[in-house]
């Protein structure tokens, strides 16, 4: 049975470059281009909305309270991986479709994670420090090789992560919640285990990268009972969600021990609150969610959107789709 190609009406939450929007034109003449800018209010949408079957728009602060007037719509695009703010009941229980991002940013992330890790083993922020205020300071620093990194959350963002730690002769430990799942015969992981083997990992590894989603097992599941647990003198790395972090016992043990030191790049509140004490931690980098971020970051995820309009306007199975049930 032959399928008749459908023409999307696409709706655009997200800022869009002249060139990507063009891109688009190709595939729809009927676009509603609603931007909405980082940081700014969210916006009142535009009447048009009601006649829109798809949707672009960040996952990471979209929780779609818009889908009453979107009356038509079948399907969303998250130009992030992260959808936790759009899987509120009403979402879930729909028949929405929601894709996300899983990919495009794995590279930019990897490398960010590895620049962290570096930073904090040999202290740069500590020495950024003694150079502003003129003074010359030998402080000892770590090596990289032959320490274990342990990526909880060992998915495409994980797999990236641990070419890189491979590279520098790191150990790494992989821990998933389906630790048969492999990245095919050549995984760079020395080891990967269940999520029920977590607090194992957290008690070796020098340095602990967060790359998990937020779902109801996940958020606050860092606390002090099981930050305490991570070795003596380890550092962590949270590139995954903010309040997977109690914020206010990660702080108390990185003054207290065991945690020698944190780089965190997403936070439970965004953007961090300018009194919040992690500013005023020595032992803290702080980036602005950006680890995600690249000069190629736009073209990775319009690459897929532009796909999975194909795909959509074809009757084919999207690409990346969210279990809505799960999370992710």
């Amino acid at each position: 049975m032959q399928f008749d190609p459908i023409e999307p009406i696409i709706y655009i939450r997200n800022v869009l470059s002249n060139d990507a929007l063009q891109e688009l034109s190709k595939l729809s003449q009927k676009i509603v281009y609603d931007p909405w800018t980082p940081g700014a209010p969210e916006p009142e949408p535009l009447s048009a909305l009601a006649e829109c079957d798809v949707m672009l728009t960040a996952g990471y602060r979209d929780d779609l309270k818009i889908l009453p007037k979107a009356k038509n719509l079948k399907w969303v695009q998250s130009a992030s991986v992260g959808v936790d703010m759009m899987l509120r009941k009403e979402v879930v229980d729909h028949e929405l479709m929601i894709t996300n991002t899983r990919g495009c940013t794995s590279v930019p992330i990897a490398e960010h994670v590895l620049a962290m890790i570096t930073a904090l083993a040999k202290k740069v922020p500590h020495f950024v420090r003694k150079q502003m205020a003129g003074t010359w300071d030998e402080a000892n620093v770590g090596d990289l090789a032959g320490t274990t990194v342990g990526i909880i959350g060992y998915g495409d963002i994980g797999y990236e992560i641990a070419r890189r730690c491979k590279a520098f002769d790191m150990k790494v430990i992989g821990c998933r919640r389906n630790p048969q799942k492999r990245h095919g015969d050549h995984d760079p992981a020395d080891q990967v285990v269940g999520m029920d083997q977590m607090d194992a990992v957290l008690a070796q590894s020098d340095f602990v990268v967060l790359a998990l989603p937020a779902t109801s097992e996940t958020i606050h599941s860092f606390d002090k009972k099981r930050l305490s647990l991570m070795k003596n003198g380890s550092y962590l790395v949270n590139i995954g969600r903010g309040n997977l972090i109690v914020e206010s016992d990660l702080a108390f043990c990185l003054t207290n021990g065991p945690i020698a030191g944190a780089a965190l790049d997403v936070f439970e509140i965004e953007p961090l609150p300018q009194k919040h004490q992690f500013w005023n931690m020595d032992n803290v980098i702080i980036t602005p969610h950006r680890a995600y971020y690249s000069s190629n970051y736009e073209q990775r995820y319009m690459d897929l959107f532009v796909e999975n309009l194909h795909r959509y306007s074809e009757g084919r199975p999207l690409i990346n789709v969210v279990n809505k049930m799960l999370g992710y």
